[in-house]
């Protein structure tokens, strides 16, 4: 393929400073013009950064400050706008990315961020043996963008998960276990008792609304003693926290002459000393 100079242009890049000093290396760039097709394009250097008014070394310090300072910062430090800030940052994550390459995570957790208001949501990967995130994007959190990560990932290394951490949304379970039917699931703690809390809520609430007023005195005002641990309660706390124990209302089952299950619900009031009751509602 025959070319053929264009034209030149002088352009001054910035580099990495010295003694407090900004350093800047004027070089020319040239473009080339293709004889066959006529395109017309600017010659690449490999020691220049995507943005071709810095150096590699440069974007890649610049990088690395963004590791530990606010970008703000770092704008100031060096006089650069924000933007550029950003961008060199981006470069250099994508420079580690590579050198990284494709990882083979054996315990990975997958959760979503959201990016703006709106309810706009990206899907973060974390290797979490490693401690670092490997994949981030899709369009939103649905299966399809779910999709994306194991198909990146590829199925030589989807089949050497063994474990996948995650909430209890459906997109994710679905795709864990259609891509690695072998990895197994665990939920994170919130999750799973989030919904035993709601359900202890409800039953406090109506409770309440059954009860006289004189019973009520076991219920107000006492939900975070009952989901609290014991030593994250107050010293008052503690000490109401057997009484309070005792005199729960919790529904019971009955079995009828019938053999049938039928609901019935404890008296209220305080149960005698014998009886443990469980306030959660949860014990055999």
């Amino acid at each position: 393929m025959h070319r053929g100079i264009y034209d030149r242009t002088l352009r001054r890049v910035r580099n990495l400073s010295c003694g407090g000093l900004r350093i800047f290396v004027e070089i020319e760039l040239r473009r080339v013009a293709c004889r066959r097709c006529g395109a017309v394009k600017r010659e690449r250097l490999a020691w220049l950064a995507d943005n071709p008014r810095y150096t590699k070394r440069f974007a890649f310090y610049v990088g690395r400050r963004c590791r530990v300072a606010a970008i703000p910062d770092i704008a100031e430090e060096l006089r650069l706008e924000w933007h550029a800030v950003k961008e060199l940052e981006m470069e250099y994550m994508r420079e580690q990315l590579r050198r990284a390459g494709t990882p083979a995570p054996e315990v990975i957790g997958l959760d979503e961020v959201s990016i703006r208001k709106g309810h706009t949501y990206r899907i973060v990967v974390s290797d979490l043996i490693r401690r670092r995130p490997i994949w981030f994007g899709g369009v939103d959190r649905s299966e399809a963008s779910m999709d994306e990560f194991y198909i990146w990932l590829g199925p030589r290394k989807t089949a050497g998960i063994r474990l996948v951490v995650m909430d209890m949304w459906k997109a994710f379970r679905t795709l864990t276990t259609t891509h690695a039917p072998q990895a197994s699931i665990l939920f994170d703690k919130f999750h799973v008792r989030r919904p035993l809390s709601d359900a202890l809520d409800t039953v406090r609430r109506s409770e309440y609304a059954r009860v006289s007023s004189t019973d009520r005195r076991f219920i107000k005002g006492r939900k975070y003693t009952l989901l609290a641990h014991r030593e994250d309660l107050t010293l008052e706390g503690q000490e109401e926290s057997p009484a309070l124990a005792r005199g729960c209302i919790r529904p019971t089952c009955s079995r009828s002459p019938s053999g049938s299950c039928g609901a019935t619900t404890a008296k209220a009031g305080l149960a005698p000393r014998s009886r443990r009751a469980d306030p959660v509602g949860l014990g055999a």
